[in-house]
């Protein structure tokens, strides 16, 4: 009989955060102007920076040394614009403005886990995004460009993996900033003052590939790898192992860390009545 109520509880939990992780992608689908535009701006973008590339190892074939040749670097191009959505999330914001409105306070009354809840929703919006937003660019520059993507159901079931850890890593990143608000109301401004150095240490604007050796060797160290580069890795056959290993161990790290973060912010959390 006890066996019989574990196993009903297990099954009442999977199910509500699996409604958790629905109703995420629902509300992502209703944004279907943003969507657009998302796919318009990824589109523009990954031209520009096509274009560039071209002209860069036109003109300096010797930049394929640092080991990315001219297929690599346009998977890298695209697989970034696909990522774009789910890294900068737009609903960024959504979780440290609940917080300095006193909304969250909703959250900690709920019956289940709030971060696991968190994490279900977000990663029902982010599926969508994955599903629309990422895969649409991705298969129409692989139709007109030489994209050294996997061909085999293996390779691309790895990509997708890599595109999921990084999806999680993202989330957490998202969350340990957002819980700045739990101790200043000026939370915007401590993500501006770190966001050039996430911009540039992601390889969002150029390839860490491209990092002198001792530059390169720190920001692959960093959980800022597994957001971006690891799935550009892993989608052209480099260190494929290694990236997925480097991720998970930053899920597992950053997730508890913002466990307990979120676990000393609720101490302090003061609501207007008690």
């Amino acid at each position: 009989m006890a066996r019989d109520e574990s196993v009903w509880d297990t099954a009442r939990f999977v199910r509500a955060y699996l409604a958790l992780l629905s109703a995420g992608f629902r509300r992502q689908a209703t944004y279907r102007l943003a969507l657009v535009s998302g796919l318009l701006t990824n589109l523009f973008f990954g031209l520009v920076r096509t274009a560039l590339f071209y002209a860069l190892y036109r003109e300096r074939p010797d930049v394929a040394v640092q080991g990315l040749d001219l297929a690599d670097a346009l998977t890298y191009v695209w697989m970034v614009q696909a990522m774009f959505g789910i890294v900068w999330a737009s609903w960024i914001w959504e979780f440290p403005e609940a917080v300095r409105s006193g909304d969250f306070v909703v959250e900690l009354t709920r019956p289940g886990d709030p971060w696991l809840r968190q994490l279900a929703y977000e990663l029902g919006r982010t599926f969508n995004q994955l599903l629309l937003r990422s895969t649409l660019p991705l298969l129409g520059a692989a139709a007109f460009l030489p994209l050294a993507l996997p061909t085999t159901p293996a390779g691309v079931l790895l990509v997708a993996v890599s595109m999921v850890l990084a999806s999680v890593v993202a989330f957490e990143l998202r969350f340990l900033f957002g819980t700045v608000a739990f101790w200043s109301s000026d939370y915007r401004a401590v993500f501006n003052i770190v966001f050039p150095v996430l911009w540039l240490f992601s390889g969002f604007v150029i390839p860490v590939d491209y990092f002198p050796a001792a530059l390169r060797a720190l920001a692959e160290g960093s959980p800022l790898y597994a957001m971006l580069m690891a799935p550009v890795h892993v989608a052209v056959g480099q260190s494929v192992t290694a990236s997925l290993a480097h991720q998970a161990a930053w899920v597992v790290a950053l997730g508890a860390a913002s466990r307990v973060t979120l676990s000393l912010a609720c101490r302090r959390l003061v609501v207007h009545g008690g």
